[in-house]
């Protein structure tokens, strides 16, 4: 990044890109297309790696590595669940993960296969460096062809993008896969972990992965971002064959002026407890996290509530559970669904927060269905109640 590159990026941060590249010739010297791909990434990442941003002196990728790579607060949280001196990044895109997570650690091994990628995380490292990190080794090439050094920890992010473009969430779908490649891997490494989608298979997971020994489903203000598995080569697949599969699970969402820390096991062997006198004076949404990982059952038994059904994941109480890792509501009214409710509901509720849990129509259907508006501080629920059916609650955050 020249300095005078850099400088020109901090002018026009603010500009009209689209108006920035037609009048490109009025900038002679000027990489005028690197400084708009530099700006409108920077706007991308501002919320997610507000302290990148922050360092003129980084260059930041390409918009799929932007949208792959980590925020700085799960990246952070990473470095907390791993041990050991010697780190190296199989996978190393933008760097992120690999820099926060290399912090305090005595070697580490950034390995990417894109050169262009290689040289601005190289860059970037050094504009970075605080005296806190080691020197990094930056190796330009495939991390399944380069030799695999014998480290404490090994981190992989696989792409999760097919060859045409399209998604990926499947393990053996991603580039690398960690089915095939684990036994290597846990040969060099104390711990492997391993960035999964949000939309993985928890238990695809525990089935195909050894040496499981944790789950960390982990959000940002209640969406999904990641599903991080830490496989240690001390825990052998003998532990699973003998039926020992359950593992530490940990549910971690950052919340805008808080942050959720549920720690269960997964599988979840408890029972889910469903309510047998309808709808509590209390309504209680369990976080994004603990929806993904499915423990309704660890969540009634220590929170003592009730779910409304067996297939509708909200809970219920009579007494209110200010600690419940979710979002609560009290319930105003309980309305039974019926076509005449339906079609009379607006008079009474002209705007509404819409959801819906095992219901008869989705929440854009509902919406459509009665003409509500978006938005407000009444939620509306529909949800099918164990012995009642099709149900609308009325509701009111606490």
């Amino acid at each position: 990044m020249q300095a005078e590159l850099r400088d020109f990026i901090q002018q026009h941060i603010d500009d009209d890109t689209a108006a920035l590249l037609l009048s490109a010739r009025r900038y002679p010297g000027i990489d005028v297309p690197f400084v708009v791909r530099q700006i409108e990434a920077r706007r991308q990442l501002k919320g997610k790696l507000p302290e990148w941003c922050a360092n003129p002196n980084l260059i930041m990728s390409g918009r799929v590595p932007a949208e792959q790579c980590s925020s700085e607060q799960t990246a952070r949280y990473k470095r907390s669940i791993v041990e050991g001196r010697t780190l190296c990044d199989m996978t190393g895109g933008m760097g992120v993960d690999f820099w926060y997570m290399s912090e305090g650690m005595g070697r580490a091994i950034y390995t990417e296969r894109d050169e262009g990628m290689c040289e601005a995380a190289t860059h970037n490292f050094h504009a970075l460096k605080d005296g806190q990190h080691p020197e990094v080794e930056v190796r330009h090439g495939d991390g399944q062809v380069l030799p695999i050094p014998q480290v404490d920890v090994i981190y992989l992010d696989p792409a999760r993008r097919a060859t045409d473009g399209s998604r990926v969430y499947a393990m053996e779908d991603c580039e690398p896969n960690m089915v095939e490649w684990q036994d290597e891997l846990l040969r060099h490494a104390r711990m492997v972990l391993v960035k999964l989608s949000p939309m993985v298979d928890l238990t695809d997971v525990l089935r195909k992965l050894k040496g499981v020994a944790e789950v960390h489903v982990v959000a940002v203000r209640n969406e999904c971002k990641e599903v991080l598995v830490k496989q240690v080569s001390a825990i052998t697949s003998l532990a699973q064959l003998k039926g020992a599969v359950a593992v530490a699970l940990h549910c971690v969402d950052f919340l805008a002026s808080s942050t959720i820390h549920y720690t269960a096991t997964f599988p979840d062997a408890s029972e889910a407890v469903v309510t047998e006198h309808g709808v509590g004076h209390y309504l209680y949404e369990p976080d994004v996290t603990l929806m993904k990982a499915q423990v309704f059952g660890s969540l009634c038994g220590r929170f003592h509530v009730k779910q409304l059904d067996y297939g509708t994941h909200l809970m219920t109480s009579e007494v209110f559970v200010p600690d419940f890792p979710g979002r609560i509501f009290e319930v105003e009214e309980q309305i039974p669904f019926t076509s005449k409710v339906v079609k009379r509901l607006k008079q009474s509720i002209s705007q509404a927060n819409m959801a819906t849990r095992n219901f008869i129509l989705t929440a854009d259907q509902f919406r459509q269905r009665t003409g509500i508006k978006e938005g407000g501080e009444v939620y509306l629920f529909g949800a099918k109640v164990k012995d009642v059916g099709q149900m609308l609650l009325k509701c009111r955050k606490k």
